[in-house]
């Protein structure tokens, strides 16, 4: 493996019509942390923070299909995430380091303990961190800790929250607006990834857009297909594409519980994050509950989905079933603390992996 002082952009060949793009660095090292990106993100978000990784491992952060330089291959929704985990875990036994550690953030986050629960008996997957993760029980249409669906269809996930109730978003994302004037502009979006306190600059600005607009706009990747339903908000998750894969319909995490192996897992989380929490603002609970998708009915049948508690409760599971888990929380930090407070998240993660 030759060496380099700098993050390169590579590419591996994972089938004939198929190659995953990943950003590296090399130590020469005989182990290596993967840093998994979020929805609508890439291998760019973690640029910056490659260098700063501790110097006895190499640095592999993968573009996800259908972002970033990767292939746009489809996302087959009814696996849940492992078409993800698939290619990252391809990746992995391509590289064949002595040990892994796995990073994810926000979506990432739930591919990386996806990568856990399949992970070949080749890859030695040590540690675990996940940083603002989603919850273990999808995203949208759940309901109490344990991920108790809100109606049988789950509605009120999948692509079908965003086709259908903001369409503009996703015309916006198609044209690569990069204007601020609209509501549903990308780059007044990517602006929730922060604390609202936390100053954008110019430069980071661009590199969001510059990842939003990576991404693959179709049925078959983001956002995917959808159904209508006759349960409030009329829409349930389709069989392709990125939301679908993240609907608790189709993602079902409960097997990390019983893995053999538990690797210690480090749960980081933003005080300020307003994507993954009790009461989010991407959430459909928490918008019809605050009015802005007519015909809510009510909080007895759809409240909030609780993802913070929902985390908890699993990763505590985890831990009664013979695993480990911390969590770290980031003061001030919204969605993504390791740009917002990169040494406070930086002293965590070398104490965890060390």
């Amino acid at each position: 493996m030759s060496f380099t002082s700098s993050v390169e952009l590579r590419s591996r060949k994972l089938s004939k019509d198929f190659s995953l793009s990943y950003r590296f660095l090399s130590r020469n090292s005989k182990k290596a942390v993967v840093l998994i990106h979020g929805n609508l993100s890439s291998s760019l978000i973690w640029e910056d923070f490659m260098p700063k990784m501790p110097s006895e491992f190499d640095v592999v952060a993968p573009d996800l299909r259908g972002f970033g330089e990767s292939g746009r291959k489809p996302v087959d929704a009814t696996r849940g995430l492992r078409d993800f985990s698939d290619d990252i875990l391809q990746l992995m036994l391509q590289l064949k380091y002595e040990g892994y550690i796995v990073v994810g953030h926000s979506l990432g986050g739930a591919v990386a303990l996806q990568t856990v629960i399949d992970a070949p008996a080749q890859v030695k997957i040590e540690k675990v961190v996940i940083v603002d993760p989603m919850s273990p029980y999808g995203f949208g249409g759940t309901k109490d800790e344990h991920g108790t669906p809100c109606y049988d269809d789950y509605a009120g996930s999948g692509a079908g929250l965003v086709t259908r109730y903001n369409p503009d978003f996703v015309r916006l994302l198609k044209e690569k607006y990069l204007g601020v004037d609209h509501p549903a502009a990308p780059a007044n979006v990517a602006k929730t990834f922060f604390a609202d306190d936390f100053v954008v600059s110019e430069e980071l600005l661009n590199k969001l857009l510059k990842m939003l607009f990576s991404a693959e706009v179709s049925v078959d990747n983001y956002p995917g297909d959808f159904v209508d339903s006759p349960n409030w908000p009329y829409v349930a998750p389709g069989t392709r594409g990125v939301l679908n894969a993240m609907s608790p319909k189709y993602l079902k995490m409960r097997e990390l519980l019983d893995v053999a192996q538990k690797p210690p897992i480090l749960w980081v989380h933003g005080t300020k994050d307003v994507i993954v929490s009790d009461s989010s603002l991407l959430d459909v609970g928490t918008l019809g509950l605050m009015g802005f998708i007519p015909g809510y009915p009510g909080q007895d049948k759809f409240p909030p989905q609780p993802m913070v508690t929902q985390i908890r409760s699993f990763l505590e599971s985890y831990v009664e079933r013979g695993g480990y888990y911390e969590k770290f929380t980031v003061e001030g930090a919204g969605h993504t603390p390791f740009i917002e407070k990169p040494e406070d998240f930086l002293d965590k993660f070398v104490d965890f992996v060390r």
